[in-house]
């Protein structure tokens, strides 16, 4: 276990990971599955390795601080194995907060399409693609 422990270490020292990204890392570095389960362990006793913990980092900073879209960053997460019952919670936790950033970003995106001279319904289309609700779009284009 002590080789497979110190690569999970060196490992979440660079970058913090799911559960799931740390184990697919492990298995693809042919350690064995026993040590892999005891490494596992031993990082969730010491609180090294937390799925609710990750996604509220991550949510603070993808949605709240760059008012990325929240249903694709629910998307990636649950693709990197953090339960939807974990996301539900931290979603609802940071609901006021994100609609702050969100509004935020919706505001610089449509100030930078006008800059480029794209206007009215182009610019609602454009960032419904890139996944923010109309309500939201609504709301920051009547506060203006």
């Amino acid at each position: 276990m002590k080789p497979c422990y110190d690569y999970a270490i060196n490992y979440l020292y660079r970058y913090p990971k799911t559960e799931q990204d740390l184990r697919i890392k492990l298995y693809q570095k042919w350690y064995a599955s026993s040590d892999v389960d005891e490494t596992m362990q031993a990082l969730k006793s010491k609180w090294y390795i937390n799925d609710k913990m990750f996604a509220e980092s991550y949510v603070r900073s993808e949605v709240v601080n760059k008012g990325k879209p929240p249903f694709l960053l629910r998307k990636k997460l649950e693709q990197r194995g953090i339960d939807r019952r974990i996301l539900d919670e931290v979603f609802k936790t940071y609901e006021g907060d994100m609609q702050e950033g969100i509004e935020w970003r919706i505001k610089k995106e449509i100030e930078q399409y006008k800059k480029k001279w794209i206007d009215g319904f182009d610019i609602i289309q454009k960032l419904l693609r890139k996944g923010y609700k109309l309500d939201d779009v609504k709301r920051v284009i009547e506060k203006k």
